[in-house]
């Protein structure tokens, strides 16, 4: 019974590797799947029985092997269940023994070797940095390229910069807040703030006081307890058990710290609810699609064990007194942001990747030995606006441009330097990944060899494109080997080119027989924008294969989802002309444009257009979202992004309010003054106030000023920056064939700008001023 019970707790996914474990051949196990009719269940059970009778001597503690058989394959949980549960008996009827060591407190000794494997753990694997995004053997240590990330913290409905060095100063209600969630965008660097932390407690900078720091990627355990986690990362020699770590931490939450990396990686909702009954129809558990584990079952393991569920640390339903952290992407937090239990226990904290000078010292550290290089890509990021704003921010982007800018040649560059959108960047990356690895077997460029070599790799990929779609589906975001059993040649290839990463896990505290059987390596993409891009490239090709289950995907699962797939219709609508036409017209008709649409609908309606790059979706775009009534709002909130999306749109504005504080980038300053002049021709009264523009902002509303339809104007805390700025305010002012009402206050203008006004004031239309 007991071998029945731990079969149907295993998930089918486990099969190969729990059979391999005990000694059983890839060929023997598919031979017991099929005799079985594929029934998991019913095969696990056939190979415990087969294990229990035939391979164990008579005298062997049958419960400790295959306990520690469990443990080795990252199946703790049931590990520790065997050990605690009635004797099984061995091929002779005779007990076996409980392993004493099971009920025994860490000793001060074993706690501290405990964090020293943990710290082990974290130097060899999490603090080292990609130099290549792309390639898992381009790392380097991690004070060799780590660079500091912009945060903010938030305070009332306002946000206030937090500088790294102060985050452990953080008080609610004079205390250290027990949750705190740092949200970030897609590559704004989440990640490797937790490795941070990991290295300043293992160098004993901050986090020293703590005994013990975990930090969990939420994408590689899903549905892990805390205990099994922790005792993953331990030395195989080191005799903790999932028990007793679990209640080392029980006992002393406050010396323990624990980091979640990547909530929106797993899937399942978060709510707070009082047992494990209501659990099972209110709150899903952590963990992936496939296979799918109910809530109930997942407590019960939890509870049997006497570990605790990652969720329950989550909902401070465990550990309330622990402090964690969380780290996820803005949509994923909008739930705990919604639930008023949740929203009270948690901090909020924005990472928004890199500064204007953190952008400069992270260049730097990519070209230590060539500063000239160095300084050209940084002029580079300052002269290509786009790219300043909409890529620079984000470390994931830094890196693939010093990528490029140090192996493209001069043509290839000129390309790098007209990119406009997220999507073309990776388009981008994607050619010169797929061209630097044809190169290596065909060296001539533009060769119909070349070429052939090319296009036999995108058929190759083509598999890779689907299961990327289908796991992302799925929230599915590490594969195993047998994922792409099918087409092993083309997870090969991806490998080889650079789209996946598959690391060698294998190491010598594994046995000769471990080592030399089929021990399945985790297949990820380097990282979820990658897994997007590629699943963005697959939808797209069912436009043309398959319509019906295209428009089923759109209209069924993406776009109810459509802020957690966000990325996945920027990359689809890039892909083609008719592709992005099709899924316009779905969003619009979707959303019910009408005079009642909020702006955040239209927000997302214009980043989308944007991403598109064609100007027949904007023109659907304009058409159907326009209104005599529209007043468009842009705070200091809003990105660059869709700052450039409404410019590149034209929408039929009436009224246009800009509030905040804008530094000096080029592209919020251009795009903005394009929407003032010219891209909204039905614009009638703007308002700007706290803002700081570049001097380019001034010389485009001069240039443009004659095209501008705006009848009301106002100016309030805006700074001139240059004498010129001051010169081109006031001639923009009077040529303006419509402004008939004026309110100017300006900081900075000079003598340019009152010289400048007297000799144009003629031309001036102005009324009220």
């Amino acid at each position: 019974m007991e071998f029945l019970k731990l079969a149907q707790d295993i998930a089918p996914s486990y099969y190969n590797a729990v059979g391999i474990s005990l000694g059983f051949s890839y060929a023997q196990l598919q031979a017991i799947l099929v005799e079985n009719l594929k029934n998991y269940t019913n095969a696990l059970l056939d190979v415990f029985m087969k294990w229990n009778v035939m391979q164990q001597p008579s005298h062997s503690n049958t419960r400790q092997l295959l306990a520690d058989k469990l443990r080795e394959i990252d199946l703790g949980s049931l590990s520790d269940g065997l050990l605690n549960g009635p004797p099984i008996p061995n091929s002779t009827g005779g007990p076996s023994r409980l392993s004493e060591s099971q009920t025994k407190p860490l000793s001060p000794e074993l706690v501290k070797r405990c964090a020293i494997d943990f710290k082990f753990k974290y130097r060899s694997t999490l603090c080292k940095i990609r130099t290549d995004p792309l390639n898992p053997a381009s790392t380097v240590q991690f004070k060799d390229m780590y660079t500091n990330l912009y945060l903010q913290e938030e305070h009332g409905t306002e946000k206030r910069k937090l500088d790294y060095n102060d985050i452990l100063d953080l008080k609610v209600n004079g205390e250290f807040p027990k949750r705190i969630m740092i949200q970030g965008e897609a590559g704004a660097g989440k990640t490797t703030f937790c490795a941070k932390i990991a290295w300043d407690w293992i160098e004993g900078k901050h986090f020293s006081d703590f005994v013990w720091v975990l930090i969990v990627p939420l994408r590689e355990f899903k549905r892990h307890t805390i205990g099994e986690i922790a005792k993953s990362y331990l030395d195989k020699s080191n005799p903790a058990t999932v028990s007793q770590i679990t209640e080392y931490i029980r006992s002393n939450p406050d010396k323990v710290f624990i980091a979640f990396d990547g909530l929106d990686e797993v899937s399942g909702k978060i709510m707070k609810t009082k047992s494990c009954e209501s659990q099972s129809t209110d709150r899903t558990q952590l963990q992936p699609s496939q296979p799918r584990v109910t809530s109930s079952e997942a407590c019960r393991s939890s509870s049997e064990t006497g570990d605790i569920a990652l969720v329950d640390i989550l909902c401070s339903d465990q550990l309330a007194s622990c402090p964690v952290l969380v780290t996820t992407r803005p949509w994923r937090a909008v739930e705990f942001r919604s639930d008023g239990d949740l929203m009270k226990l948690y901090t909020f904290i924005h990472v928004e990747g890199f500064d204007r000078e953190n952008l400069s010292v992270y260049i730097h550290k990519y070209f230590p030995n060539n500063d000239d290089k160095a300084n050209q890509l940084i002029q580079f990021t300052n002269d290509n606006d786009v790219i300043s704003e909409n890529m620079a921010h984000y470390p994931i982007y830094v890196a693939m441009l010093c990528l490029m800018w140090k192996q493209l040649d001069e043509r290839k560059l000129k390309e790098l330097k007209s990119l406009k959108t997220f999507s073309q960047i990776f388009k981008v990356m994607i050619v010169f990944l797929k061209e630097h690895y044809a190169q290596k077997k065909e060296k001539k460029a533009g060769s119909p060899s070349l070429i052939a070599y090319l296009k036999q790799i995108d058929e190759l990929l083509g598999p890779i494109a689907k299961q990327a779609l289908n796991g992302l589906l799925e929230n599915t975001l590490v594969f195993g080997e047998d994922d792409f059993e099918i087409c092993p040649e083309s997870m090969d290839t991806a490998c080889r080119v650079g789209i996946l990463s598959q690391e060698d896990r294998i190491t010598d505290s594994m046995d000769i027989h471990q080592r030399n059987s089929h021990v399945q390596l985790p297949v990820f993409f380097p990282h979820k924008l990658f897994q997007e891009y590629m699943a963005g490239v697959h939808l797209a090709s069912l436009y043309e294969s398959d319509r019906n289950e295209f428009n089923r995907l759109i209209e069924q699962v993406v776009l109810p989802r459509k802020e957690e797939f966000r990325y996945l219709l920027f990359f689809t609508v890039s892909q083609n002309k008719s592709i992005a036409t099709h899924v316009m017209s779905s969003i619009l008709q979707r959303m019910h444009m009408n005079r009642a649409a909020s702006q955040e609908q239209i927000d997302f309606i214009v980043d989308v257009a944007f991403e598109s790059q064609d100007p027949d979706v904007a023109a659907l775009v304009k058409d159907r979202v326009s209104s005599e009534e529209i007043e468009l709002y842009i705070d200091k909130f809003m990105t660059a992004h869709t700052v450039a999306g409404y410019a590149f749109i034209g929408l039929h504005v009436v009224e246009l309010k800009i509030m905040g504080h804008f530094g000096p980038a080029g592209t919020m300053s251009l795009d903005l003054a394009e929407i003032i002049m010219c891209s909204m021709p039905s614009l009638k009264k703007a308002s700007l106030t706290s803002l700081a523009f570049n001097h380019q902002f001034f010389e485009t509303l001069a240039r443009k000023g004659k095209e501008s339809k705006i009848q009301t104007l106002s100016f309030q805390d805006i700074t001139c920056p240059t004498p010129a700025s001051s010169h081109h305010l006031a001639k923009a002012l009077c040529s303006m064939p419509n402004l008939t009402d004026l309110i100017l206050a300006v900081r900075g203008v000079t003598e340019e700008f009152y010289s400048t006004l007297k000799a144009m004031s003629s031309s001036i239309k102005v009324c009220v001023f």
